[in-house]
């Protein structure tokens, strides 16, 4: 089985693709997978980075990059150039070098996991391609989001090794970490990328309406940082969702930060967001894939 994990940038999916990968005894796609099956370039940038002697962090954060460590599969799409374009964006025709790599995940661990948080609200692309894959779709308030973006473009202009290795030093991501080094700069990125979240949530909403309600859970990152059991209940139809819920609790370890003011725009959002999973959940209970919620 192929099970995506999918969200949105900084809404959690790393600490989410670790759990579930754990508690349904499968493994991620990592690094280790680029190096395998990236192009010698890019393999070759990425091995000195996990052989180097001191040790290299994903700049976005602390984690560091070795060949177990988790990664979005986008990036060996953009390697490959699969939709003919520099996208990281699941195309059709990455169906068989995305499945190669998925069979090669499953010959080791049972199950692959993957995710790839440009694919959110590409969900039923990816069931189509995929007969056997199961979607668990998070979502996180947009001020978490905006707050965890900040932070990681702030680090990850400070410390780009890895960044540059992944892009092959893009004269774009070169100009994109100078600006985020000044003030005027890091407000502009930081404008822009919530801007483009927000148009990204909205098709997001229509899209995800449509899912198959057997093949896709309705998570939230909230609920899971603070009842990691009651939050991973709602994914029952797909794994063990006592496992998921202690593996999530092993696995997210990091520290609460202050979150940006909410908007009226985004308040408006996160409501639509909210009600679009309160109403899956409640079709996914009245349709018998997820028990009848108990009364105490």
């Amino acid at each position: 089985m192929i099970v995506f994990v999918s969200g949105f940038n900084r809404s959690g999916t790393t600490v989410l693709l670790e759990a579930v990968a754990a508690a349904s005894g499968g493994a991620p796609f990592t690094v280790g997978d680029l190096v395998r099956h990236g192009s010698p370039g890019l393999a070759t940038r990425l091995n000195a980075l996990v052989e180097a002697p001191e040790p290299v962090d994903r700049g976005v954060d602390a984690r560091p990059v070795r060949a177990d460590t988790p990664e979005e599969y986008g990036w060996l799409l953009v390697d490959q150039k699969v939709s003919g374009l520099l996208s990281s964006r699941f195309h059709p025709r990455g169906a068989g070098l995305l499945g190669r790599v998925a069979e090669e995940i499953k010959r080791r661990a049972g199950v692959a996991v993957l995710k790839n948080p440009s694919d959110t609200g590409r969900e039923a692309l990816l069931l189509r391609c995929f007969p056997d894959a199961r979607i668990i779709l998070t979502r996180r308030p947009l001020a978490g989001i905006y707050g965890s973006a900040d932070r990681a473009l702030a680090r990850g202009a400070r410390s780009t090794a890895y960044g540059m290795a992944l892009t092959g030093h893009s004269r774009v991501v070169r100009l994109a970490i100078r600006a985020q080094l000044t003030r005027p700069g890091a407000a502009l990125l930081s404008l822009v990328g919530r801007w483009n979240l927000r148009l990204r949530v909205l098709g997001m909403l229509r899209a995800t309406a449509r899912l198959p309600l057997d093949r896709v859970a309705f998570l939230d990152y909230e609920e899971l940082v603070h009842d990691p059991a009651e939050g991973s209940r709602w994914a029952a139809h797909i794994l063990d969702p006592e496992r998921l819920a202690k593996e999530f609790a092993r696995s997210h370890s990091f520290p609460g930060n202050p979150n940006p003011p909410s908007s009226r725009i985004d308040r408006h959002l996160d409501a639509r967001w909210s009600r679009l999973w309160q109403a899956a959940r409640a079709r996914q209970r009245t349709a018998g894939i997820l028990a009848p919620a108990t009364t105490p």
